[in-house]
């Protein structure tokens, strides 16, 4: 984690939603979110169905702790208007992404992960979707900056090159740029 004040940083880009209520905060994405697990894990623990099957043997996850808040992450998964709060059996938790996504590919658990991280996998055939007839939330993605920082101009040109770089590869959201 970056300070962006102590740490003199001019931004941030942070997904999840913004604790920092002092912060500048632009939406520029929505990131989507998949339901992953690897070919071994599923020979071994079967493939579930349904998303509370992560909940009980036996099944497991990779959690993922979030370093601003030490939790792990907790999926909101709906279909229709059923909405659920997904508390998976972890076999491991990390707080790296790339330790994350092998621990997936390894077979330790199921896995929630960014589409775009997930899609060379899922090609590779060393991840398979899950319970595809559910949706993750989208993760929020944030650039961030100190209220009295100035906005110099390359500084709006950093963002909105964020902007133009993430509409290439996500589902953006309509993003106002900061001219």
């Amino acid at each position: 984690m970056v300070d962006l004040v102590d740490e003199n940083v001019d931004c941030v880009i942070r997904g999840g939603e913004i604790a920092n209520q002092s912060l500048v905060a632009r939406h520029v994405a929505d990131l989507p979110l998949g339901l992953y697990a690897a070919p071994a894990y599923l020979a071994e623990s079967g493939v579930p169905v349904h998303p509370r099957e992560l909940e009980a043997f036996p099944h497991r996850t990779v959690g993922f702790l979030w370093a601003r808040t030490r939790r792990v992450y907790s999926p909101v998964m709906h279909r229709g208007d059923k909405r659920l709060t997904i508390q998976g059996r972890c076999a491991l938790v990390v707080d790296d992404g790339n330790a994350y996504i092998s621990a997936g590919v390894a077979g330790l658990g199921a896995l929630w992960l960014p589409t775009y991280m997930a899609r060379s996998h899922v090609e590779r055939g060393d991840l398979v979707p899950l319970c595809e007839d559910w949706r993750l939330e989208p993760m929020p993605m944030y650039l961030a900056f100190p209220p009295n920082r100035h906005v110099s101009a390359k500084l709006r040109v950093f963002i909105d090159w964020v902007i133009e770089l993430m509409a290439q590869h996500m589902l953006v959201s309509s993003v106002p740029s900061l001219r």
